[in-house]
């Protein structure tokens, strides 16, 4: 029987806060869908929030990032072989097959499926699936891609609350060494996370451990932790964490054993945690240009 692969550790990354608006087009039949959707849970139909809304889809912001990808260096030439889209707020155009689009920009060779319906833990839930596949042998190359769009045709609370930027990252997973998930990620009770961080930072110096945490955090609970604390700032819900660890892994790399993400879900009070733990090469990383966006 052949060797099971290492585990999957960040390679490179790229990201994305978009600052820009697309057109408004008009599609009566698509408005009737949406329509017919939320009907049955009491959301009126607002037809003038598609209008003044971006216009940003989960397409427009996966072509973006797979460019910036290809401009950077992929870091394989065969492309990932699984590649999973996470995002917690729907796109607009929900006929679209986004993953599968994308698995055909960089390569055509990989699985692909997205992990949707679970608020903000998506992405953690697909970094779940992704070690799985790892260790069954099925997967040595993950492309991840995380995104998050603010064109909703009803009454979205967060958009409001939050004031949500269309933003992306895309995540490159591999053999050759960086951070990966040291474990599969828990899902936390209501004001339990202090506890559930610094047992995910058992066995590593707190010298050498950063939490990664989302806006929605509890700032009491993540002090109660007594670790070093790297916070995402605002105008994302799914996004943040994943977004910063895009932004600054290969500093962070130079400076901690170990991450320990984390954010709290504001619909459910439920926070995810997952700690991942660097080893070999350091990786690199990547950004889009985006006026919104800072280096």
């Amino acid at each position: 029987m052949p060797a099971l692969p290492a585990a999957l550790a960040l390679e490179s990354a790229v990201w994305l806060v978009a600052d820009h608006r697309n057109p408004y087009g008009y599609d009566q039949e698509l408005l009737d869908y949406h329509r017919d959707l939320i009907a049955p849970h009491g959301l009126p139909l607002r037809g003038d929030l598609v209008r003044s809304g971006t216009g940003v889809s989960f397409t427009d912001l996966a072509h973006r990032l797979v460019g910036a990808a290809h401009r950077s260096g992929l870091p394989w030439p065969q492309g990932p072989d699984l590649l999973v889209l996470a995002y917690a707020l729907p796109d607009y155009h929900p006929l679209t097959t986004v993953s599968a689009g994308v698995n055909r920009l960089l390569g055509g060779g990989a699985r692909s499926f997205a992990v949707s319906e679970q608020g903000l833990r998506a992405p953690y839930t697909a970094l779940r699936l992704a070690r799985a596949y790892a260790r069954s042998g099925r997967c040595a190359r993950l492309a991840l891609l995380v995104l998050e769009q603010t064109t909703l045709p009803y009454a979205e609370p967060l958009l409001e609350q939050r004031r949500l930027a269309d933003s992306g990252a895309l995540l490159f997973f591999g053999q050759d060494g960086g951070y990966g998930p040291a474990s599969p990620p828990a899902a936390v009770p209501e004001g339990r996370l202090a506890g559930a961080l610094a047992a995910a930072a058992d066995g590593v110096p707190e010298r050498d451990v950063l939490v990664v945490a989302g806006p929605g955090a509890d700032a009491a609970e993540l002090a109660a932790a007594g670790l070093p604390c790297h916070r995402a700032g605002p105008g994302s819900y799914c996004t943040g964490v994943w977004l910063d660890l895009a932004r600054h892994h290969r500093d962070w790399a130079a400076r901690y054993r170990a991450l320990v993400l984390c954010d709290t879900d504001p619909r459910t009070g439920r926070s995810s945690v997952l700690a991942l733990h660097y080893r070999g090469a350091a990786p690199t990383s990547a950004r889009l240009p985006a006026r919104s966006a800072h280096r």
